[in-house]
């Protein structure tokens, strides 16, 4: 039993095994002896012999061997004892000492012997060891897992040095040192976790802050269980100049004097990532970066959180949501004695407090939290209210005190408690000049105290609203493919029949050839041209490769495009069936020659779409309420290019906008599948979640933006915004400043550049996360989300013209136009009328009826000698107007002027009727022409060029052009009437209008597969 109880003890004592392997670049001019103490937690592990180093200037001499080894025994149960490998650096120190060779030390020995006295002062020290430098040795690599690991440091200068004595760090001697670990691993690192706290610097001290107290902060930890420990950081020093190098020192190591008390790490550079309250009053950039007075700091305390730690640290955020804090002031020689106050604090002593917001390491993966709190004065109650603790500096026997006291007067107490507190509450500290006083700190964890799980929920979203598809057996060929390459053969066997017939007239052009080719070819005299072309065919072998090549195509597509028929013994089902293959095949051939030879196409092309123009004609029949028209161009641009997923999410935010959500959703994830992480596809879809109240979801495609796509700062304010929104305060502020942070990169996600035609982006200020994403939100046409955004900007400018504006904007697109009207009203009377306001006030009258007013905005928009050189949708609808009211000329010289700058179908259209209002035919029938080539499908424009032709007596082109407009089915009433009087008039009635109509509707289904179905 013994000897078992023996062997576990020995296996629950590890150690850490920590080697010096070697000295180099000692610039020295004497030979010196060095040693080394190592030292961790104030207590020493051993001292090494002296290492002989010699004075020189030879590299291949410059390293000294020592392999000094010592060990750091660990208790495996002793939570304190693993505690200190994480919160304790090893020290190292150096010390030299003279070293002489044999002659040396005989002399002085013989002079000694003779005459004591006559060393002096001077000599007598270079026998005094003296310390050569120090340094320390962080042990987290081995808390972390490593087995092993090798460092090079730096022994720093015994004392700091201000003069010429100082030293570069280059020329400073370097220690190799290698750390292990028996048995590994020391920490079970899935139960563990580690919290690092740096108290930087108290900013605005008051006069009261004087240079002559000891200034103590202290804070709690939980380590292992829910009773938190105190955490104290010692020695602030009050400090007149900047820390220009910004190092963190151990808070354990703030006794030693010289830079061995420095860590690795740094203080965060990042001003705009910290959590500033103070923004307005103090600029915590600019005050780093100054010289001026503080109290620092700089330290860093880290501690190992265990898992019941861990989850008391949770709930305390969870519960308080601050991190309490408080600051000792003392006299330099107050007495160690505790008087008996009935606070228990010793005499010449301050108390302050300060709360701190950790509330953000609550947020998903989040793991680091840098805040400027400010200080208050001391007041137990709001501590105990606040915290659920009253001082942090007091011991564990003044506490059980407290305690008692408590219990035996909590009646009196109770009664008493509102007057304590409006007598003693806590009041903020400023300065005399009414700055706060403020404490910067920083809080980090290893690992966050949420898990971020974003792409494991977004995967298992994405797999629920768009499952795998159904992998079917490939196969090369479709009805389209195969037709598609049946035109091409076709095509490219007429080029080689071409070229093969050039060559025979050629030939045939030599007339003393000509009994030679009878006799190559064979040719009958009696035959005609064609046929001896066919026979000229077959002797070269050309006739034949044609057949072959057709054979491969037809099967394929008869394949594809016909059901054969099952009973194939009817003579009459196989006479029709090859019939309407053979049909079939010769009515492809024709309208693949026709595209080839005649040089026009019988059925409509697919030309290369030029998506800004089309995204521009549907936002232009879109405001003009054409929505069918908008529908038509925006699915024109996804034919184009299904497999690009920007169509299919423009087309969402339209048909979202015209209130067609469940399409929208479609499109959505059409995009999506086609890019899971295309960002505005992803975003539409989480608005479009948010408004049907499925915020989980919202969350996770807006946090999903944020994963792939950090640096996309819309996406932090979008987010900041749902949080809002949702009342989830642990993400506000941190998104904001990641937005804000993300802004002042060059390299910013642009997810649409085409600009609006009913309102102008001139007015929104450039670096401004608001309302840059205003910007966005207006044109994806999400105005509530829009109007969050421009509250808060509202809280910072108030109403200031960008504001006033794109309110107004956002009620224009919310359809709420008196509300719009308003808020433009207001901005023209503080800050005057200019194009943008009397343009968007125009289009609010005009969608409210308000004619005249809106004519006289719009015209007061044109006539502004600063306004841009386009105003499309504003001389549109000024135009129209003036043709309605019978001006053409007018109209035509506004139509005109659009023309120049933004040309459509319906600008062209415009200038078409109005020049052939005034009877100017010619330059009416180019106008029409041009509006029918952007739009051919446009009834108006079919109509108006019927009016033309049967105008101008142009009975033929006039049958065209009726036959189209009927194709398109012409809904103007109007038109249909002035069509109809002008036959009347000229007496022309013919006779197959209506076999006209039945050919075109049989046309515009010419070619398509319903046809051979039967």
């Amino acid at each position: 039993m013994e000897e078992w109880m023996h062997w576990q003890d020995s296996v629950d004592e590890r150690s850490i095994e920590i080697t010096i392997h070697s000295i180099e670049n000692v610039l020295k001019k004497e030979s010196i002896s060095v040693s080394f103490t190592v030292e961790h937690n104030a207590v020493i592990l051993g001292e090494s012999n002296p290492t002989f180093v010699r004075s020189t200037c030879d590299e291949e001499f410059s390293v000294f061997t020592t392999d000094f080894t010592v060990k750091l025994p660990i208790l495996s149960k002793d939570k304190e004892s693993l505690n200190s490998i994480v919160s304790n650096p090893v020290l190292i120190k150096a010390v030299q000492s003279l070293e002489m060779d044999e002659e040396e030390r005989s002399l002085i020995s013989e002079v000694r012997s003779k005459k004591r006295s006559i060393f002096s002062a001077k000599s007598a020290t270079h026998f005094t060891p003296e310390l050569l430098g120090m340094c320390n040795l962080d042990l987290m690599p081995i808390a972390l897992g490593e087995e092993c690991f090798t460092e090079k440091l730096i022994l720093e200068s015994p004392t700091f040095f201000y003069d010429g004595e100082s030293v570069s760090w280059q020329n400073l001697p370097r220690l190799t040192v290698t750390v292990c670990q028996y048995p590994a691993p020391l920490l079970e690192r899935d139960k563990l976790n580690f919290l690092n706290i740096t108290i930087e610097s108290i900013y605005n001290p008051p006069n009261t802050f004087t240079d002559d107290l000891k200034y103590k902060v202290g804070t709690i930890a939980y380590i292992d269980q829910e009773v938190p420990e105190s955490i104290f950081f010692d020695d602030g020093i009050v400090m007149r100049s900047r820390d220009v190098e910004r190092t963190k020192r151990w808070n354990t190591l703030r006794h030693v004097k010289n830079r061995a008390q420095l860590s690795k790490y740094k203080l965060d550079c990042d001003f705009i990532g910290v959590k500033n309250p103070f923004k307005k009053q103090f600029n915590l950039a600019e005050k780093m970066c100054e010289d001026i007075r503080r109290i620092e700091w700089n330290s860093l305390n880290r501690c190992i959180l265990w898992e019941a730690g861990t989850e008391a640290m949770k709930k305390h955020i969870t519960k308080y949501k601050y991190w309490p804090f408080q600051l000792e002031l003392s006299a330099e020689d107050y007495p160690k004695e505790k008087s008996k106050s009935p606070k228990g604090l010793p005499p010449m002593v301050q108390l302050y407090q300060c709360y701190i917001d950790l509330s953000e390491l609550l947020f998903p993966g989040r793991r680091s939290c840098r805040i400027v709190g400010q200080l208050y004065s001391y007041n137990p109650l709001d501590m105990s209210e606040k915290m659920g603790l009253e001082n942090i500096f007091t011991t564990e026997v003044q506490r059980k005190e407290v305690k008692e006291k408590e219990k035996r007067s909590k009646t009196s107490k109770s009664q008493s408690v509102q007057s304590d507190r409006e007598t003693t509450a806590a009041t903020p500290i400023f300065t005399e000049t009414g700055e706060p006083t403020i404490i910067v700190i920083e809080v980090e964890l290893y690992e966050a105290l949420f898990a971020c799980r974003i792409e494991e929920d977004f995967s298992h979203i994405i797999a629920d609203i768009i499952p795998d598809l159904e992998k079917k057996r490939y196969y090369v060929y479709s009805s389209s493919i195969a037709e598609a390459q049946y035109v091409h053969c076709i095509q490219k066997l007429a080029e080689v029949i071409t070229e093969n017939y050039r060559d025979f007239c050629d030939e045939n052009k030599d007339k003393n050839a000509e009994e030679e080719k009878k006799e190559k070819y064979c040719f009958d005299p009696e035959l005609d041209e064609l046929a001896c072309f066919t026979q000229y065919l077959y002797k070269n072998g050309m006739y034949q490769s044609i057949c072959s090549t057709l054979r491969l195509k037809i099967p394929m597509l008869i394949d594809q495009k016909f059901d054969m028929p099952k009973n194939l013994v009817d003579s009459n089902k196989t006479h029709n069936f090859i019939s309407s293959v053979y049909t079939y095949l010769v009515e492809q051939m024709h309208i693949a020659l026709n595209k080839m030879v005649e040089g026009r196409n019988t059925q409509d092309l697919q030309t290369e779409v030029n998506s800004k123009l089309l995204y521009f004609y549907a936002e232009e029949a879109y405001e003009l309420g054409d929505v069918e028209k908008a529908k038509q161009y925006y699915t024109e641009v996804v034919m184009s290019d299904k497999r690009d997923p920007y169509p299919w999410t423009q087309y969402a935010v339209f048909l979202r906008k015209i209130g067609d959500v469940e399409r929208a959703i479609e499109c959505c994830l059409e995009a999506i599948t086609l890019d899971r992480q295309y960002p505005t596809a992803l975003l539409v879809y989480g608005m479009i979640l948010f408004e049907s109240r499925d915020y989980k979801g919202a969350e996770i495609f807006l946090r999903a933006i944020t994963n792939f796509h950090p640096r996309f700062f819309e996406g932090w304010v979008i987010l900041h915004l749902f949080y809002l929104k949702t009342e989830y305060y642990p993400g506000v502020d941190l998104s904001l400043r990641v937005a804000e942070k993300c802004i002042q990169d060059k390299n910013r996600i642009i997810i649409i550049n085409q600009e609006p035609i009913s309102w102008t982006t001139s007015y929104c200020p450039q670096n401004n996360v608001y309302m840059m994403t205003t910007m966005l939100l207006l044109k994806l046409h999400f105005c509530e989300f829009a109007g969050l955004a421009l509250a808060e900007e509202m809280s910072n400018s108030d109403r200031s013209i960008h504001v006033l504006y794109y309110m107004a904007v956002e009620h224009y697109l919310s359809g709420r136009y008196e509300d719009a009207l308003s808020h433009l009203e207001e901005a023209r009377c503080n800050y005057g009328m200019d194009y943008s306001i009397s343009s968007l006030m125009g289009h609010c009258h005009f969608k409210m009826g308000n004619t005249e007013k809106g004519v006289e905005h719009c015209e007061f928009a044109r006539m502004l000698f600063d306004r841009p050189d386009d105003l499309h949708l504003v001389e549109i609808k000024l135009g129209y107007h003036y043709y309605d009211e019978g001006d053409f000329d007018r109209a035509k010289r506004v139509f005109l002027t659009t023309c120049k700058t933004s040309p459509t179908s319906l600008t062209w259209l415009g200038v078409g009727i109005s020049c052939y209002e005034l009877n100017q035919f010619p330059d009416a029938e180019v106008c029409l022409t041009e509006a029918n080539k952007i739009d051919n499908r446009n009834p108006e424009i079919w109509a108006y060029l019927c009016l033309l032709n049967m105008t101008l007596e142009r009975y033929d082109e006039f049958l065209q052009c009726y036959a189209e407009m009927i194709k398109y089915n012409l809904k103007n009433k109007k038109l249909w009437l002035r069509i109809t009087n002008l036959m009347e008039a000229l007496d022309y009635a013919p006779p197959n209008l209506t076999e006209t109509s039945e050919l075109t509707e049989e046309y515009s289904t010419y070619g398509s597969e319903e046809r051979f179905e039967n």
